[in-house]
C-alpha cells in the first residue's frame, strides 16, 4: 500500500526532521506545509533528509488557531497529494511522534484496508461544538494570543449574533453536523470525496470557530462513508483516529520524560502520540524515534 504523510509543521523543527527520517520509506511520500508565519526555515536541508520518499512543501499561507485558516490548510495538503492516487493520507502535526515502528503503522493499513479513521465526539453534536458552524466568527484573523480576551471577545460576538444568525438553517436536508479531532487517516476515495465539496466546505465553514474539528466529520456523517468508518467511532478516546491524545492532563496534555513507558505501550490501535515540545522535553522525544527505530532495524 502507498501512504500519504500530510504535515502541518509551525515550529519544533527538530520533531519534523525526526518525523521525515523515521516515515521514510519506498511505500510513502511526504507532504509538508510550513506556516506562512514562519521566517529562514531550510528548505533544501529538509529536502535532502529521505532517501527513498518524495518530499513536497507545498504552498504556504498564514494558521490561525481556531480559523478557517486550518480548513484551508488541510484542503490544501490535500490536493497537493491526491493526485498521487495514494491508498491513505494521514493528517499529522509537526508535534506527534510515532509510537509504533513504521512496519508495523503501514502494516495495520493493509490490515484495515478500506476503513476510514476518524474520531467523533458524542452523538448528537451538543450545542457547544454546533455554535461553531451556526455564527461568525470576524474576530478569529486577530489571532489574540491572551486566553481570557480571546474567550470574552468570542462569548461576545456569539451573544450578538444569538438572536438573528443560525448559519446552520442554510445546510442541506441530511447533513449532520459532527465534531471530533482533525488529524485522521483516510482512504483515497474520501480524500477525493472531500476535494470534491471544497466550495461547499468554503460556504458553509468560512468564518467559523475550530470548524476544522466540524467540517470533516459532518461530511462523512452526511454521507456513505459514513459505513467505512470502525463499528464504534463515537467517544472522548482518540483510537478511532488511532492517535494518543490526553484530554485529561491537559488541553491536550504535552508528554514529559516521566511518560515514555506509557507511550511505548500503548494499545495496539494507536500509531501516534501528540503532543510533544522538543524544546522542553527533548530527551523524550529523541528516545521514542530511537526506541522505535531500533525496533524497526530489527525486524
Amino acid at each position: 500500500m502507498r501512504h500519504a504523510y500530510l504535515i502541518m509543521a509551525h515550529g519544533n523543527f527538530p520533531i519534523l526532521e525526526k518525523q521525515i527520517r523515521f516515515l521514510d520509506s519506498p511505500n510513502a511520500d511526504l507532504y509538508i506545509h510550513i506556516d506562512a508565519k514562519v521566517r529562514n526555515f531550510d528548505f533544501d536541508a529538509f529536502r535532502s533528509l529521505p532517501r527513498h520518499s518524495r518530499l513536497i512543501f507545498t504552498d504556504r499561507i498564514p494558521v490561525i488557531w481556531g480559523h478557517h485558516s486550518q480548513i484551508e490548510c488541510e484542503l490544501l495538503l490535500l490536493k497537493a497529494a491526491v493526485p498521487g492516487q495514494y491508498d491513505y493520507y494521514h493528517l499529522l502535526s509537526g508535534v506527534d511522534v510515532p509510537v509504533k515502528t513504521r512496519s508495523y503503522i503501514e502494516n495495520y493499513f493493509a490490515g484495515h484496508s478500506g476503513v476510514n479513521f476518524l474520531h467523533f465526539h458524542n452523538d448528537p453534536i451538543n450545542r457547544e461544538h454546533s455554535d461553531r458552524a451556526r455564527y461568525y466568527y470576524p474576530l478569529q484573523p486577530l489571532d489574540i494570543h491572551n486566553r481570557i480576551i480571546r474567550l470574552g471577545l468570542r462569548r461576545l460576538t456569539v451573544l450578538v449574533q444569538r438572536p438573528f444568525v443560525d448559519r446552520t438553517k442554510a445546510l442541506e436536508p441530511g447533513i449532520v453536523l459532527q465534531k471530533g479531532a482533525n488529524w485522521f487517516s483516510i482512504t483515497h476515495e474520501l480524500a477525493a470525496y472531500v476535494l470534491s465539496k471544497e466550495d461547499w466546505i468554503r460556504e458553509h465553514f468560512r468564518s467559523t470557530f475550530c470548524a476544522d474539528e466540524v467540517f470533516l466529520q459532518t461530511l462523512v456523517a452526511s454521507s456513505d462513508f459514513k459505513n467505512t468508518l470502525p463499528d464504534d467511532y463515537h467517544g472522548l478516546d482518540h483510537k478511532n483516529c488511532l492517535r494518543y491524545v490526553d484530554w485529561r492532563r491537559g488541553k491536550p496534555y504535552t508528554f514529559r520524560p516521566e511518560d515514555y513507558e506509557e507511550l511505548i505501550h500503548t494499545g495496539p490501535e494507536y500509531l501516534f502520540a501528540r503532543k510533544f515540545d522538543y524544546r522542553a522535553s527533548p530527551e523524550l522525544v529523541d528516545r521514542l524515534f530511537e526506541h522505535f527505530s531500533r525496533e524497526e532495524d530489527a525486524i
